[in-house]
Formats: structure tokens, C-alpha cells, sequence
């Protein structure tokens, strides 16, 4: 059994952020809600409640803490009063709401603005000092006069004192409302170093995927009663000896029902070269490499055999031919994709539509397109795809290669195809030339070379606005780690909407860039219509994309008739506890959006925020905001808004 480690970390929101995600599309919206840890590699969601987990490369769990509008807290101030006999008494105050008769606020606003930690006593004309670092107010050298149990401010920024000797500590507002993220679990716990891979079940079980010695990988599953997590091994691989161009990255994901662990093996070479030496000299690819295995969620020791016909008894193996399958989601109708990063030649990357017992290609077969080296005639110095500088081709890794095997089927799978208008250019292997797909009427299997998705996410509750639901997405971080996308002039480090359809025996999508502007974005996850990307470098950000999304519900009367206008009726009941309901009219088609502010014009909820056809409309308001957070008592404002129609109505919220 290990216990929680409650160490809370602040995120500063100010701070050095390192990018400037700007949102591509009209409707959507960005906010930077901390930094993370350095080498924060994954993000996850706990079912039960919603509540963000982080993972870093190095083992760290921690649980990100964001405050929602009703714990958030405004200017506040504790006086500190002494009596004859020199004992302090506290009170506090927030000047928003009353500021007792004869205090100076603007002398002590003044002192917060310069975050004054220094103040003289005038009636003893003693310097005091605001010891930030341990929460205290001493006098020098190291005599406590107050700490926190005294006046009560966690987050103190600044001290100061009136003529007739108060002494005021000043709340760092930002401080107090900074997001942050707690340490709940490390490496020393759960017995694994090099962790890549995250995920939470439906009951809060973690599931890690990680290596050890770089050459076998590791499922462990931690079980969570109250503070304490007791770690178990689910299953591991036997070993996977290193290659030429090794991808160690054991990515997971949980089958929806919770049944299954998907596990990323990786691939030890780049496009199928042989192995240069050591115990496996002259060997490419093996069973267990560049595969995606699937073994039981409940499992406890299981051992994922390296021998190939083992391999196949085992049903452990799911899918074959990935490169580097670097993560992996589910859609809304329990379809499993993976994106999967290309070669160092300029191949494409591709998001696969994964099933059981099918091929993926790899290494024979990449973005649709055939390996050179697999063919006898095989010249490097005349092959187009080689015209970008790579690891790869410098260390000597594409040549004539005459004992190439032949492939282990007679048809492999194809990768997604995409439609473009985004991330689609390719390079023609026939002239060298970079073209755009979708520019001239074709198609890509699937992604610009070297922009290495990842970051995968789906809108299984389909929640979102019309044009999204049901939709998937992914990020880039291509230009961050990979600078060999530079020749194909596509920007990346961005994020994608892909609006996917399967045609046939496979899937095509139209892909459009919806936010740019990342530093090395990593991984990502979704509530609701919020997607939460978190970046490997720069300021380390953790941002919340905020998507339009849908909860209106179409009233049907006798007739059918069409309203007029647009009308905003009163909410009932009102007062209300529990719940509300809203009705409005909406004269024409186009964007809708209802929206609840507080009464200090701070937004609470997007309630709707869709495009409607004309008609009468309802929604329900449930007291929450939109991180499903109970708001406090009090008047809120409703706001409906459709083109150029504007109009509000308060409403009451008693508990």
C-alpha cells in the first residue's frame, strides 16, 4: 500500500508561458490555466468526477486543482489591532463589499501593487517583514510578531501599516485563484521510470504503461481506497531487444467497457533496415515490435510472450504494422484509433482506423505509399524522399537491400484518408516536389510527413455543436521535435478537428487546423466540449480549449409554426433550487448563444452555443458552471444572443 503525497505545487498564471495558442476558428476559445511539471508527458480524466491527472516521463502523478468561478476570492485584507498590553486581535475585510470607517485603501492598495514585504511600526518604529516563504510577519532578526493562524491570509503579498500602528496583510489575489497540481503518487511507488503511457478506468483505477531497462514493457494498474494506491503488475513483455531506431513508447488505452488495456509496442528500426549488431544482429523487426497488443484490464503477472507462434496462441496480439502508435482513443461508436508516426524519409503520418488481426504496413508500407528499400533496384541516391535531411539517411540507414523479406500479407490496411484543406502536403516521389492534396482535388493518407500527431480525443458524449459531434481530434507537435517537416512549409504544434466518415472498409476525413500557436503540445483530453492540451516545452502549458457545444432541446407545438423573432422568455421556477428551465424563440437560422454571467458580469456557463434553425427552444440550468461546479446563492444574469439580437433577464438561485 503507498499513501498519497499531498504536496501542492502553484501554477502561476501569469508566469513565463513559452506559446500563444490562438484559436483558427470563430468559435473557439483558449485559456491558459497553469505550467505543468517539467517532462509532464500525459494527460487523463477520472470518470468519477471529471477531475485532470497528469503523468511525467519520469513516473510523477500529479492531480491538477482548478479553481471554478465559486472558489475563486476577490481583494481581501486582515487588520491586525493591538491592545494595551500588546496582543494582537484579527479581523478581515474585502473591500468590494464594505471598508471599515478610518482604514487608508488607497495607501494600502498602493502597498499591494508593490508587493511591499517591508513596513515601520510607527508607534514602536520597528521594521517588520513579511516572510512570505513560511507565511509569517517577523521583526529582525527572526522574531515572529504573526503567521497565518493569526490573520488568516494563505496568500500574503503584501504588509503595511497605518498611523496609529494597524498592521494590514494584503491577500495575492492571483496567488489564491492560481490553478496548481498536487503530487499524488511517484516512481518509487508504482516501480516504473520511464512512463509513457496513461489512462483511468470508470471505478478511478490508474493504469500506466512504462519500460524498464528499455527493453520490456510494463502495464501496472493502481488501485485507489481513499489516500492509499496498492500497485499491481497487469502484464509485461518479455524482452524486446533494441533495433537501429528504437520506439520505446508504451501508449495505452482502455477498451470503453473497461475489459481490455491497448499497449503500444513500438517498432525498433525505421523503415525495416537490418540490425547492425548485438545478440540480434542481421534481424529487423520482430514479433513483438511495431505492434499493438491488447491483454485483460483485471490481469495480474501475465506475460507477453516474445516467440512468434507463442505470440499468436497468446491472443495477446491485436494489430501489427505500426511504426510508433503513439497514442491511441476510442470514438463515440467504440471504433479504436491510433496515430502513428512515419519515417525518417518523407512518408506520411498516418491516423489508422485499428481492427483486429489487420496489417498496418509497416515496415513495408507507409502513408500508402511503398517502402524503396524493400525493392532490389533500390538506389538512395536516387530516391525523392530522401531529400530531407534525416537521422536516418546520415547514419546510412536506407541502402540497396536485396534480402528485404517480401511482406507477411497479401493486403495491408490502409491509413485514414484525409481531405484535407489542412495538413495534407505530401512530396512526390516521382519529381521531389511538395504538393497540397486537397489543393489539387486528391487526397492524403494522412497527415504532412514529420508532423507527428498525437493527442488523440473524441467527442464520445456528443456534446458539441453540430459541426463537431461526434468528432475527433488531434494535436502536432511535429516542429517542436522534428524539424524535418521545415521543407513542407506546413505549419503544425497545432491542434486538428478531424470530421471523419467511413466510406467502404475504411475512413476519410476532412481535417482543419482549429488552434495554432503550441509549444511542443503532447497530449490531450476531453470533458465535455473543454479539450485540455498540455505541452512538453516552453513554459510547459496546460490550456483549456474551450469548443461550442450544444444543450438546447427543440419545444414542438400544434401547428408548427415559425416565431416571428427572437424572444427570451423569464426562467421558471424563479426563485429556483435545483433546477431551471429557459425558453426562447429564434426568428432564423444561424449561431445561438445563451449564456449565465454572475452579477459582476463574470461568465458562469455557456448554456448554448449552437446553430438553430428557427424555432421555440428550452434549456435547463442546473446551478453549475461549466466545470460542473455548484455556484453559491445569489442573482445571475442570462444572456441570449443571435446575430444582432441581444437581450437579458435575471434570474435567482436559492439553496
Amino acid at each position: 500500500m503507498r499513501k498519497i503525497i499531498g504536496i501542492f505545487l502553484i501554477g502561476w498564471t501569469l508566469g513565463t508561458v513559452g506559446a500563444d495558442p490562438r484559436p483558427l476558428h470563430d468559435d473557439v476559445q483558449v485559456r491558459h490555466l497553469l505550467d505543468v511539471s517539467r517532462r509532464t508527458m500525459r494527460i487523463a480524466k477520472d470518470p468519477r468526477d471529471n477531475s485532470l491527472y497528469t503523468l511525467t516521463a519520469t513516473g510523477t502523478i500529479y492531480r491538477i486543482q482548478i479553481k471554478g468561478e465559486d472558489e475563486r476570492v476577490g481583494e481581501t485584507i486582515a487588520r491586525g489591532v493591538r491592545n494595551a498590553e500588546g496582543a494582537w486581535t484579527w479581523t478581515q475585510f474585502r473591500p468590494m463589499e464594505e471598508v471599515p470607517e478610518g482604514v487608508p485603501i488607497d495607501e494600502i492598495r498602493a502597498a499591494a501593487e508593490g508587493a511591499a514585504t517591508r513596513a515601520t511600526d510607527p508607534i514602536e518604529n520597528k521594521i517588520h517583514v513579511l516572510d512570505t516563504r513560511n507565511n509569517r510577519i517577523i521583526t529582525p532578526p527572526n522574531t515572529e510578531v504573526a503567521n497565518l493562524d493569526d490573520y488568516g491570509i494563505a496568500f500574503p503579498r503584501a504588509i503595511y501599516f497605518d498611523a496609529e500602528g494597524a498592521l494590514y496583510v494584503v491577500l495575492d489575489v492571483e496567488a489564491a485563484n492560481a490553478s496548481g497540481e498536487e503530487r499524488i503518487a511517484t516512481s518509487a511507488d508504482h516501480k516504473l521510470n520511464d512512463t509513457q503511457g496513461f489512462d483511468i478506468a470508470a471505478d478511478g483505477t490508474f493504469y500506466i504503461g512504462g519500460n524498464s531497462g528499455n527493453t520490456v514493457i510494463n502495464v501496472v494498474r493502481g488501485v485507489r481506497d481513499g489516500e492509499n494506491i496498492e500497485w499491481t503488475t497487469v502484464a509485461r513483455t518479455e524482452r524486446i531487444p533494441p533495433g537501429t531506431k528504437n520506439h520505446p513508447h508504451p501508449a495505452i488505452v482502455l477498451s470503453p467497457d473497461n475489459r481490455f488495456v491497448y499497449i503500444n509496442s513500438g517498432s525498433r528500426t525505421d523503415h525495416g533496415e537490418l540490425s547492425e549488431d548485438g545478440a540480434f544482429a542481421g534481424a529487423r523487426e520482430l514479433p513483438l515490435s511495431s505492434a499493438i497488443l491488447r491483454v485483460p484490464a483485471d490481469g495480474e503477472g501475465l506475460l507477453i510472450p516474445a516467440d512468434e507462434e507463442a505470440l499468436q496462441a497468446s491472443g495477446y496480439l491485436y494489430a501489427d504494422g505500426f511504426r510508433n502508435a503513439f497514442d491511441m482513443a476510442f470514438a463515440a461508436n467504440g471504433d479504436l484509433f491510433a496515430a502513428d508516426n512515419g519515417p525518417d524519409s518523407d512518408m506520411a503520418d498516418e491516423v489508422c482506423w485499428v481492427r483486429q488481426g489487420l496489417h498496418y504496413g509497416f515496415p513495408w508500407r507507409m502513408g500508402a505509399m511503398d517502402t524503396a528499400q524493400r525493392f532490389p533496384d533500390y538506389d538512395p541516391a536516387a530516391d525523392l524522399l530522401l531529400l530531407t535531411r534525416s537521422d536516418a539517411r546520415d547514419r546510412g540507414l536506407f541502402y540497396n537491400d536485396p534480402t528485404y523479406p517480401p511482406p507477411p500479407v497479401d493486403r495491408f490496411a490502409d491509413p485514414v484518408l484525409n481531405l484535407g484543406p489542412d495538413a495534407d502536403r505530401y512530396r512526390d516521389p516521382s519529381t521531389g516536389e511538395v504538393r497540397d492534396a486537397s489543393d489539387e482535388g486528391g487526397a492524403a493518407y494522412t497527415l504532412t510527413p514529420h508532423s507527428s500527431p498525437l493527442g488523440l480525443v473524441f467527442d464520445v458524449e456528443e456534446v458539441l455543436a453540430p459541426e463537431f459531434r461526434g468528432d475527433g481530434f488531434v494535436l502536432r507537435i511535429g516542429g517542436d521535435c522534428c524539424n524535418l517537416i521545415n521543407p513542407f512549409d506546413d505549419p503544425d504544434e497545432d491542434l486538428i478537428h478531424m470530421d471523419l466518415e467511413k466510406v467502404g472498409d475504411n475512413y476519410q476525413a476532412r481535417m482543419t487546423r482549429i488552434v495554432e500557436g503550441f509549444s511542443g503540445p503532447i497530449d490531450a483530453e476531453i470533458i465535455g466540449n473543454k479539450i485540455y492540451v498540455i505541452e512538453w516545452s516552453g513554459g510547459r502549458g496546460l490550456w483549456e480549449i474551450i469548443l461550442p457545444g450544444s444543450s438546447a432541446t427543440a419545444v414542438e407545438e400544434e401547428g408548427g409554426s415559425v416565431p416571428a423573432g427572437y424572444a427570451l422568455a423569464q426562467n421558471y421556477p424563479n426563485p429556483f433550487n435545483a433546477n431551471t428551465t429557459i425558453a426562447y424563440e429564434v426568428g432564423g437560422e444561424g449561431l445561438v448563444e445563451l449564456t449565465v454571467y454572475n452579477a459582476a458580469g463574470q461568465k458562469i456557463r455557456d448554456l448554448v452555443q449552437d446553430w438553430l434553425a428557427a424555432g421555440r427552444y428550452e434549456v435547463q440550468w442546473d446551478g453549475r458552471d461549466d466545470r460542473g461546479r455548484a455556484v453559491a446563492s445569489g442573482t445571475y444574469i442570462y444572456q441570449l444572443t443571435a446575430g444582432k439580437y441581444q437581450e437579458s433577464r435575471s434570474l435567482m438561485l436559492l439553496k
